[in-house]
């Protein structure tokens, strides 16, 4: 499960990313990317699912410019809260916190200023029409491809599709909200052999603990 992040990480870092190899004239890539940069206080949903037909769903909770909170909601057994220097998993069937580099954060292109991803990642457009474009994305690291598309009607990041040698993962992203105010025990889990497992939130009890503007 933690390897399947830390890949995600890859392919999420890089909506914002190098386009020296584009021209100026290149408005779908250039929108894009002021669209993430505009992005502060949100809360998105989304839905998961892969070639093996498994699915999850939750909503993504964004407080710039370092905290997030992406909440699976059950039966997905997985609470990952992100802050400037770690991102911490709990896993509710094994019990169990772990803790990664906010480096490896699956949904650091929302967070970090582009100038820290550019030397990184290659962007290209695949295809565009009058209501939505598609670019494919390269980690120059890893040769890691994938995919995302982008609606120009609702302005909103529509799909993503991360492209491993056997399966495909597709993340459906849903109705953003503008933010006004979160409560801030969302974006912290605190030692569970003490504290004991942090709350697991359905989407009635997760929207209970933000305001919308």
């Amino acid at each position: 499960m933690k390897f399947l992040f830390k890949y995600l990480s890859f392919i999420l870092l890089s909506l914002i990313i190098h386009t020296s190899s584009w021209g100026d004239d290149h408005k779908e890539i250039e929108f894009f990317k002021q669209y993430l940069q505009n992005i502060n206080s949100v809360a998105i949903d989304f839905a998961q699912i892969d070639s093996e037909d498994k699915k999850a769903s939750g909503k993504l909770l964004i407080s710039k410019p370092f905290k997030f909170r992406c909440n699976y909601y059950p039966p997905f057994p997985i609470l990952i809260v992100g802050n400037k220097n770690y991102i911490s998993f709990y896993d509710y069937d094994m019990a169990q916190l772990s803790r990664i580099k906010s480096s490896e954060n699956i949904f650091n292109f929302l967070l970090l200023e582009r100038e820290d991803l550019i030397k990184h990642f290659k962007i290209e457009l695949i295809a565009s029409n009058n209501d939505w474009f598609k670019l494919k994305l390269l980690h120059l690291d890893t040769d890691k491809i994938s995919e995302i598309t982008f609606n120009k009607n609702t302005k909103q990041l529509e799909q993503l599709e991360i492209i491993e040698d056997e399966n495909i993962i597709t993340i459906n992203f849903g109705k953003i909200e503008k933010v006004s105010k979160f409560a801030e025990e969302l974006f912290i889990i605190k030692n569970a052999d003490t504290y004991g497992p942090p709350e697991r939130l359905s989407k009635k009890e997760l929207e209970k603990k933000y305001s919308k503007t």
